[in-house]
């Protein structure tokens, strides 16, 4: 199972920052980063793929993440989580 993070940010440089920092984070949530993207026609906007081993973990990081913006340096101004699975 795999997971595509929408955020919006306002400071591209300091959320990467910040979210290369929470890697323990998401690596105890069962997640691994396979990709981060930057929007090419808008520089606030960043798309991550995850590859997910327990979607249960998955879930409670995405609910710490929305409640601490210390996690993100306060940079997040909207996330949008979609959980795939290989068809």
């Amino acid at each position: 199972m795999q997971l595509i993070a929408h955020y919006e940010v306002s400071d591209f440089a300091a959320w990467q920052t910040a979210f290369t920092a929470d890697e323990e984070a998401r690596r105890d949530a069962g997640l691994s980063v396979l990709q981060i993207w930057r929007d090419a026609d808008n520089a606030n906007r960043a798309i991550v793929l995850l590859d997910v081993n327990d979607r249960k973990r998955a879930d409670a990081w995405i609910t710490r993440s929305n409640a601490l913006g210390s996690d993100d340096a306060n940079t997040v101004n909207t996330a949008n989580h979609v959980f795939l699975e290989t068809a």
